[in-house]
């Protein structure tokens, strides 16, 4: 069984976008748009930072670079309601989603069917594991709302000392599934900080209500992005 506990507690996530996609965003002229690649590593939803707006600006300045933005880039922060949320910071949860990782397996082997595969920063295994686990838990009664992981860079040029597991590029990511868990969204001003800052973490990808061009997970290890999703 999945277990929720307190989760309807609230938490700020952070995004990345462009300016015009953000102010719309926050005059609810514009839904925050959902992420269905197959590669999203928490699966499809809305993708955010959770506590970590350094990171949605690290990010929004990497898409501008990429894609040629010619406006200003932004961020939002949003307040979010948990919810029913696949929380994988609880080992029960992922012990859960192992054993639904067996179960896909099994049936996708059974039905002829290539069983996906993670290659550097594509997870399109994790993307089908996830969707197939939300599916599975909705049979059972569990409606999945929100999703909840910590990405751990692997890489040593982010650690704080040689050897440390502290990583400033370490971080929580959300996946928002149930739109109206997103309760209120405001811009986020930068501090010198963030505007500066020019190596943060690198988390799920995301695209506005546009192309899917703004795509957000990286891992430094691999050079490139690692889960991708896409949203505003």
């Amino acid at each position: 069984m999945v277990r929720f506990h307190d989760y309807h507690r609230t938490v700020i996530g952070y995004h990345g976008t462009r300016e015009s996609v953000a102010k719309r965003l926050v005059i609810g002229e514009q839904p925050f748009s959902k992420s269905e690649n197959d590669d999203d590593w928490l699966g499809h939803g809305v993708y955010f930072w959770e506590y970590a707006p350094q990171q949605a600006w690290w990010w929004a300045r990497r898409r501008a670079k990429r894609n040629g933005w010619t406006e200003p880039i932004a961020v939002v922060a949003s307040m979010i309601r948990l919810g029913n949320c696949l929380d994988l910071l609880d080992p029960s949860n992922v012990k859960r989603l192992q054993d639904l990782y067996e179960e896909m397996s099994a049936d996708l082997r059974d039905a002829g069917v290539n069983v996906p595969e993670n290659a550097r920063q594509y997870k399109r295994l994790d993307c089908a594991v996830f969707e197939y686990a939300y599916e599975a838990l909705l049979e059972e009664g569990s409606h999945i709302q929100t999703a909840r992981a910590v990405y751990v860079p692997t890489d040593a040029k982010g650690r704080a000392w040689p050897h440390s597991w502290i990583n400033k590029r370490a971080h929580i990511q959300l996946c928002v599934r149930d739109p109206s868990c997103i309760l209120g969204t405001w811009l986020v001003k930068p501090d010198e900080e963030e505007a500066d800052d020019s190596g943060s973490a690198q988390p799920p990808e995301q695209a506005d209500a546009g192309p899917v061009e703004d795509r957000a997970h990286e891992d430094p290890e691999i050079g490139s992005e690692g889960p991708h999703s896409a949203s505003c």
